[in-house]
């Protein structure tokens, strides 16, 4: 009887530890993680002084969050003006809470704390239009069926 309470145990902590892991990997699969790791792979071009109509604003929690589009100024190199667009069309300016310079590194803005209808968020802007190109690659040939051959 107790080796049978022993193994349930063993079992119920096992799933819950799987339980776990699922939700960390949805966790890392967010709009934010995505991008990021696909400009860690492919890199950006630098992101120069000008306005920029089609970024995506990821608005996050940790790694979790949601990506909206949006459109922003660069000035010096950093984040002077950030938009959030809404269904519609129109946008809603985003009110910086921390005045700082957020810098844009490999096609993403620094982490940018902001006020957006009464709450602070943490969000950063994605120049996806600044994503380098996927590379060109060989293209792999089949293994051979020695079949095939004789």
């Amino acid at each position: 009887m107790l080796l049978c309470t022993l193994l349930s145990l063993i079992l119920l902590a096992s799933q819950v530890s799987a339980q776990n892991n699922d939700q960390k990997d949805k966790d890392d699969d967010s709009c934010y993680r995505k991008w990021w790791r696909i400009f860690q792979l492919r890199g950006a071009d630098d992101v120069i002084d000008g306005e920029y109509d089609n970024v995506i604003i990821s608005f996050r929690e940790g790694t979790r969050g949601n990506c909206f589009y949006g459109k922003c100024l660069v000035k010096k190199g950093t984040l002077r003006e950030i938009y959030v667009k809404f269904v519609d069309g129109k946008y809603e300016k985003v009110e910086f809470d921390v005045k700082e310079d957020f810098m844009i590194k490999n096609g993403i803005s620094d982490p940018v704390v902001a006020k957006l209808k009464g709450n602070r968020e943490v969000l950063n802007v994605i120049f996806k239009e600044k994503l380098r190109p996927k590379g060109n690659a060989y293209e792999q040939a089949p293994d051979p069926d020695i079949d095939d051959y004789n």
